[in-house]
């Protein structure tokens, strides 16, 4: 199958979508990635009108799919599954909590929430396949997904959706959020880390997942010099390392990084000593491990936290002890 060029016209992605067809009416499977192809081109063109565009777009331009249809995805050993029901599903069912991509909150369980913090929707992104399985892992364990969008591209560090320029007011939305759930965490990938783990640090959710995440950004750090020179135009002073803001702090935070990656390694190790921080080495030199994590691996992940002693329970009925530090202010 020939690669599908993120800006194909109308036909080509229609006959695209009708190739994926004939090879599972063939074959009893379509490749996945075909599938991420056309969705990709619609994001590329679609991305910049809002999430719920693209996701109409989507919808039109499958239609002709059934929904028993099954993609198969591999990497390297691994083999996933799953079929054109599932992936209308997981369009369908995301409440809009805050408009513009802000929050879109996946009621998929009671017993935990995860907090995504997803990177820039702008015509540029890309779409992230981490969040599916991570949705598809979280429904296995009885909890819920949030996900929270970030248009300006400042890592959240001025808030989101119509939040954007109050990130104080933002944070208590998220709390409020997560009350009613017994566990909630963030998710953080890339540079999504980053605002991941300031969360962490400053509201009553204090335990954090990362993938490959920012933990600051050293000057020797080229692949990010657009965005610090960007935050430093737009904010000022403001601090790039989320080291400082752990003072005082208790709660549980793992961090996934590929090991061979020289830079995502000392990303993490800037936390490795600070206290309910653990690290978690991958071996691959692939920085971004997160959308190619399987749906089993994303479940132990979680598992993982939620299992950590130091894991900070939150307030709701099945909760058993409150956060024990106050919410903070984030530096």
């Amino acid at each position: 199958m020939d690669r599908l060029p993120l800006d194909a016209p109308r036909a080509a992605i229609e006959a695209h979508v009708a190739h994926c067809l004939n090879r599972y009416e063939t074959q009893g499977h379509a490749p996945f990635f075909g599938f991420v192809q056309v969705a990709e081109a619609l994001w590329k063109q679609r991305a910049g009108a809002g999430v719920d565009a693209f996701f109409a777009a989507c919808e039109e331009v499958l239609s002709p799919l059934p929904d028993a249809m099954v993609f198969e995805g591999r990497y390297k050993a691994r083999i996933e599954r799953t079929d054109m029901a599932e992936l209308r599903r997981f369009a369908r069912t995301g409440e809009v909590l805050q408009p513009r991509d802000g929050a879109r909150l996946y009621r998929t369980g009671n017993q935990g929430l995860a907090v995504m913090c997803s990177r820039s929707t702008g015509v540029q992104g890309s779409v992230q396949w981490g969040e599916f399985f991570l949705w598809r892992a979280l429904q296995e364990l009885d909890m819920s997904l949030l996900i929270l969008g970030d248009r300006q591209n400042l890592i959240f560090q001025r808030g989101f959706g119509s939040f954007f320029g109050r990130l104080d007011e933002s944070l208590r939305w998220i709390e409020a959020q997560a009350a009613p759930y017994p566990f909630a965490f963030y998710v953080g990938n890339s540079a999504s880390g980053f605002p991941a783990l300031q969360f962490a640090a400053s509201t009553q959710i204090a335990n954090a997942i990362t993938f490959s995440g920012a933990t600051y950004t050293p000057p020797e750090e080229t692949r990010v010099e657009t965005l610090r020179n960007r935050l430093d135009a737009r904010i000022p002073g403001r601090r790039l390392d989320t080291r400082p803001m752990f003072e005082g702090w208790r709660g549980a935070i793992h961090l996934y990084y590929p090991s061979p990656h020289p830079m995502d390694t000392k990303h993490a190790r800037n936390l490795e000593d600070v206290p309910g921080v653990t690290l978690y080495p991958v071996d691959t030199e692939i920085h971004q491990i997160f959308p190619i994590s399987s749906t089993p691996e994303l479940k132990a992940a979680v598992e993982r936290l939620r299992d950590d002693p130091a894991a900070v329970r939150m307030g709701g009925a099945a909760g058993n002890r409150p956060n024990p530090h106050p919410r903070r202010s984030p530096p």
